[in-house]
């Protein structure tokens, strides 16, 4: 396999060159973008000008992976997609395929990170700013990387477009608050953004009582890594209905004023409650436990008509989405002080409208091909930052989907129903 060698301010670059039918692309595997001291402390910039083999992946570190087309060279100025995977804040890696052959062939600089999940990514300690989290400082300092290196690359660190989905699009959306963003990028697509119900802090009784242990910094890092697993599990099992960890509470007001498109699938846990709907007690469930996952008692009754317009027969699976999901979205378009779009995907021919099931649309995998459909849409919105439908300011107009992506209609306010159903 041919190598590809770059020089930039981080140091000497070796990938390698990969044919693909679309063309070369250029492959940079497992970038080390910071210095992490301990499982627990923060991370610092990598070390620059050193010699850095990035020619095979390393799916375990918080590291970074650079594609771009065969013929890209410093000072092409191509538009960047830098993509932050989801996963609950439990798994993902910046080695899974995110669409990176397909944005490359468009002429697309695309660019994978990673950062610390579980624990020592998402626990906070007393030293802490209550908006400080080591998951989202991770991803901070690898926008610093691709602002210092990227066009090296071929990339224009002035056009740069941060892509997150589920738990990444939490993270797209925090890094957009005033107090985190630092310019590191022009525009942003939140797919699906999930938030936890409850801070770290207002969970810290449980945390503390699963572990077993002071929650301090040097008391988790001289812990063995089996302990800290087994304790997160059971953590995690404390708040089954729920992120058990990661950044929040969203506080949309508190957004910078960067242009940000957020989506949701209309259908998006539609399996997690198959079993009740099947059943028929969703409304009684809802009813009796809503509240524990944020509905409002009040406003129960008119919320499950609501849903009873849209969808009778999968209540129970309507009510995990919003709670979930599209509360959060409707929240953001409602609040940020910046530009927003919203779109909403819903179920088409073989495609049913469930959580992720935009993805490989959007990253031309499987059937679908590079440039096609959503993949050539995200494509454009990267190179040109026109979405291609009025903002939600106007009319809380929002975009409709049909996936595969083959259809779409602008529609007034499809999330209209969750406002006042939710308290937290």
């Amino acid at each position: 396999m041919a190598t590809a060698e770059v020089t930039c301010p981080a140091g000497t670059v070796v990938g390698t060159v990969e044919g693909t039918t679309d063309g070369d692309v250029r492959r940079f595997h497992s970038i080390p973008y910071s210095t992490i001291p301990s499982p627990f402390a923060d991370a610092t910039p990598a070390s620059r000008g050193m010699l850095i083999d990035a020619s095979t992946p390393r799916p375990g570190a918080c590291a970074l992976t650079v594609t771009t087309p065969g013929d890209a060279r410093d000072g092409d100025d191509m538009p960047v997609l830098v993509w932050i995977h989801g996963g609950r804040f439990e798994e993902g890696s910046h080695t899974d395929d995110a669409g990176a052959y397909a944005f490359a062939a468009q002429g697309i600089i695309h660019v994978s990170i990673d950062y610390r999940m579980k624990l020592p990514g998402l626990v906070q300690f007393s030293d802490d700013g209550a908006s400080h989290f080591r998951a989202s400082h991770d991803c901070q300092l690898a926008l610093e990387w691709v602002q210092h290196n990227i066009e090296a690359f071929g990339g224009d660190p002035t056009n740069v477009t941060l892509v997150g989905q589920s738990a990444g699009a939490n993270l797209v959306v925090w890094l957009a608050r005033r107090d985190h963003y630092r310019g590191g990028f022009r525009r942003a697509v939140a797919l699906s953004p999930a938030f936890p119900r409850r801070t770290v802090a207002e969970r810290k009784a449980s945390l503390r009582a699963s572990l077993s242990m002071p929650l301090t910094r040097s008391a988790l890092d001289a812990a063995p890594a089996e302990r800290l697993e087994r304790g997160y599990r059971r953590f995690r099992a404390w708040h089954f209905s729920d992120l058990a960890l990661g950044p929040g509470p969203l506080e949309p007001a508190e957004l910078a004023a960067v242009d940000l498109v957020v989506t949701s699938t209309r259908d998006e846990f539609y399996p997690l409650g198959a079993r009740v709907d099947a059943a028929g007690t969703s409304a009684a469930a809802i009813r009796a436990s809503g509240w524990t996952m944020g509905l409002d008692p009040r406003a129960a009754g008119d919320y499950i008509a609501a849903c009873r317009g849209i969808d009778p027969d999968h209540l129970m699976g309507r009510f995990l989405s919003d709670s979930l999901i599209r509360r959060f979205v409707d929240r953001i378009c409602e609040g940020a002080p910046g530009r927003v779009w919203q779109a909403e995907f819903v179920s088409g021919d073989n495609t049913a409208a469930t959580h992720c099931c935009e993805l490989p649309a959007l990253f031309a995998q499987g059937r679908y091909g590079a440039g096609e459909g959503l993949n050539g849409w995200l494509a454009r919105f990267c190179a040109t930052g026109d979405p291609g439908w009025p903002a939600y300011d106007e009319g809380r107009a929002a975009l409709r989907v049909t996936l595969p992506g083959a259809g779409s209609e602008v529609v007034a306010d499809p999330l209209g129903y969750l406002r006042g159903a939710f308290r937290f």
